[in-house]
């Protein structure tokens, strides 16, 4: 491993010294008409990434895994069927926010209790790419955009335009795409067209894609138990649709409208379900989500206003869970199933919001040159679980409807100011404060609730974040910056106000809550040239009233009568009692470095279209107020690349090596108890994933100008591996997503070995 980490740095840092001794040799280029590429294009703020559309359909990105494949420090909230968004900057799930066209995505409603059995849907919703123009991923604090969630990060997704369909020159356009991905067996089908001049823009997409269940190099055999070392046998089907309209009245007035949905469902049939040896269960899950924007625009051509937006946002969404459970013949190896119990569960929130953007033009001061936005905006979200158990008999069926709590409805305010200023040609930045208010108040009962308390009290949030970028380019090639930025995240509704009793365990509601909070300072050194670029980041987070499930030991008093006390049972046993809680404080803080090189420009016998690129992502951290470490902190990634595209982009091939660091027990502490629950144990975290080294290859073949094929092929060395994102998300206990003992299981986990995805896109 530390071979690994010598030869990538010194390798990035050759590029640093050859960009200095290039710019010093005053070598003259010419400069060349720009063309687009598939590279990530260039942000200002420091740990922002932004993907444009070449580069999620040249990488092939399908789905999220693939989206973090090629970028250091992020990864995924893995849990077994269900993805839980993304893991940044430490933090992961609900602490990093996710946005579709500026809209955030509800929270995963979830709770330790709950996660052990799988009959929820926890996932948190998505978009298809094939929808998507444009992805930006932001690394650190960033509630300064999006208010409360991005506490480490967010990801935000930019739905297509009729610019993306329509070729230059044209009106109308045509879109026609298949891809397959051996990985999961996944076909997509995308059809689209879009019309465009100069008053109207209008584009419809639909894309579908179905599949199944990931594929594992692991050697394991086929068990109905956590001993199965196979992945659980599944198939999905979802359904997007787009759809864009826009019209200019004139050079002043523009008026849009848009509407996107999605519609998931996954057929599980879960041979790893631990529960009883004679027991099943297959699940179906389904999540729904629809999101519109209506927008009115004006563009003054004189005065002190340059823009003026307003719109409406609507988005509806519905997370399920379908569990079919029963009893079968063992000595038949399942083959007999007698349905026994369908559990239906369901989150719903529906959120309604209207916002107002202004823009100053810019204006001179004896400080420079400024223009400042404002925006603000009142929202409502709503949220329900509504869940039906249907029993099944010999001669009758039985059936239940409830809740496991309160719905909640959350009201919220923001306004925010941004101003950007330039002092000089050396010296600019941009400096802006947000102030969120949010109020939660549990509502009536929508069904009955077996172990809620008593309706809680309205909880009030205010928040106050900010952001400040220093940027001074020193030289033509050389520029210095620092951001610093604040984040904060209200606590869901399950970790205010979800509670239940029982002997084998509690979870306690605390309404008393602090929203969590973290200060993010970036500090960078970049230098860019006809030659290449490097980038050199450093960061330090700093989390206060960090939110951590504790774990304590107690006593509890349950009913015990003269038959119970024959058995030598008591009235008062010791159990586990479980509350959300504000931990102190916690830190996190890390090094980037990324490069690429133009290699025509360090030597003549390279033709021009060569690039060398390289990456590395290395954090730590620490948590105060408990022995446990932060899980979801990324082990150390290496990523280089050698690319080829033709200065006429007619095709282009691009070669990744990748090193995936190991996650060391030193890392990943645990607490939790013996079995008699009164003894607290510290232990590593028992399923840790060790280094790997993957080799990728990818490209694309514009046979026709309206033609364009893509393909790649993935680990091609055929490399048996666990991710660290995959093995985390195991539960200790439970009937879901968890192993045996012996560890056969973890064979189901093992990432998928050598694989290829291709596509086929016709425009025209």
């Amino acid at each position: 491993m530390k071979t690994y980490q010598k030869i990538s740095m010194a390798t990035l840092f050759g590029v640093f010294g050859v960009v200095n001794t290039t710019q010093a040799q005053e070598t003259i280029a010419e400069l060349e008409e720009v063309t687009v590429t598939a590279e990530q294009e260039q942000s200002k703020k420091i740990g922002e990434i932004k993907k444009n559309r070449r580069a999620i359909q040249e990488e092939l990105i399908a789905d999220t895994k693939d989206l973090v494949r090629y970028t250091t420090d992020v990864g995924i909230a893995d849990s077994g069927r269900h993805l839980k968004g993304f893991a940044m900057r430490g933090v992961e799930g609900n602490r990093v926010g996710i946005s579709i066209d500026g809209v955030n995505l509800p929270d995963s409603e979830e709770n330790s209790l709950y996660a052990r059995y799988g009959n929820f849907n926890t996932s948190r919703l998505t978009i298809d790419p094939e929808l998507v123009t444009g992805i930006d991923i932001v690394r650190g604090s960033d509630s300064f955009t999006t208010g409360s969630g991005s506490l480490g990060g967010g990801v935000n997704y930019r739905t297509l335009d009729a610019a993306d369909i329509v070729l230059p020159g044209n009106k109308v356009g045509v879109l026609l795409k298949n891809s397959y991905a051996s990985k999961n067996s996944e076909w997509v089908h995308t059809a689209g067209a879009a019309y465009k001049d100069e008053k109207l823009d209008a584009v419809y997409l639909y894309s579908t894609r179905y599949g199944h269940e990931q594929k594992s190099l692991g050697n394991g055999r086929v068990a109905w138990n956590n001993t199965s070392g196979a992945p659980d046998p599944s198939f999905h089907r979802n359904h997007s649709n787009l759809v864009k309209f826009g019209y200019l009245f004139n050079e002043k007035h523009r008026v849009s409208a848009s509407y996107s949905n999605q519609l998931a469902k996954a057929f599980t049939d879960e041979r790893s379900y631990n529960y009883l040896d004679s027991s099943w269960r297959d699940t179906d899950d389904e999540g729904e989500r629809h999101n519109v924007n209506v927008a009115y625009e004006y563009f003054p051509t004189s005065g002190y206003l340059s823009y003026l937006k307003t719109e409406y946002d609507y988005q509806k969404t519905d997370v399920r869970a379908i569990n079919y459970k029963g009893s079968s013949d063992f000595q038949k190896l399942h083959i007999k199933k007698s349905l026994d119990e369908i559990y239906d569960r369901n989150m719903n929130n529906e959120f309604h919001r209207i916002g107002l953007r202004l823009d100053s033009i810019p204006f001179e001061t004896e400080y420079g040159t400024h223009q400042v936005t404002l925006r603000t905006a009142v929202s409502q979200r709503d949220f329900k679980n509504e869940n039906t158990d249907t029993y099944l008999f010999s001669d009758s069926t039985s059936t239940s409807t409830y809740a496991i709590q309160h719905p909640i409805r959350t009201r919220a305010f923001y306004i925010a100011a941004q101003d950007q200023i330039q002092w000089n040609e050396m010296f600019s930045g941009t400096a802006g404060l947000r102030y969120d208010q949010e109020q939660l108040a549990p509502q009536e009962l929508n069904a009955k609730c077996y172990n809620c308390d008593t309706r809680g009290k309205a909880t009030t949030f205010k928040n106050l974040t900010g952001s400040l970028g220093l940027n001074a380019q020193v030289t033509q090639v050389w520029n210095l910056g620092y951001y610093v930025s604040t984040g904060y995240r209200v606590p869901s509704a399950s970790e205010m106000f979800f509670s239940y009793k029982h002997p084998s365990g509690n979870w306690l509601a605390n309404p008393y809550l602090k929203a969590e909070r973290s200060v993010n300072n970036s500090v960078s050194i970049r230098g860019e040239n006809q030659l290449g670029r490097l980038n050199v980041s450093l960061y330090h987070i700093r989390y206060k009233d960090f939110l951590f499930e504790q774990e304590t030991n107690g006593l509890t008093q349950m009913e015990c009568d003269a038959h119970c006390q024959y058995y030598g049972y008591n009235a008062i046993n010791p159990t586990i009692f479980n509350q959300a809680i504000n931990v102190d404080k916690a830190r996190i803080s890390g090094l980037e470095v990324t490069s690429k090189v133009n290699l025509d420009q360090v030597t003549a016998y390279i033709p021009k279209g060569f690039k060398f690129l390289g990456s590395v992502g290395y954090s730590k951290s620490k948590l105060y107020g408990t022995e446990a470490s932060l899980l979801s902190v990324q082990p150390v990634k290496v990523i280089l690349g050698l690319s080829y595209e033709d200065p006429n982009d007619i095709w282009g091939i691009h070669s990744r090596w990748t090193y995936l660091g190991a996650k060391h027990a030193k890392d990943a502490t645990i607490v939790t108890y013996d079995d008699s629950r009164t003894k607290r144990i510290t232990e590593p975290f028992p399923y840790l994933s060790g280094s790997a080294t993957l080799f990728d290859v990818y490209g694309f073949w514009k046979v026709h100008k309206n033609v364009t094929l893509r393909a790649g092929l993935y680990n091609i060395f055929n490399r048996k591996y666990h991710t660290w994102d995959a093995l985390r998300g195991i539960n200790r206990l439970g009937t879901t997503n968890t192993v045996d003992k012996e560890l056969l299981g973890l064979e189901r986990f093992v990432a998928p070995g050598r694989n290829y995805s291709a596509s086929v896109e016709v425009r025209f």
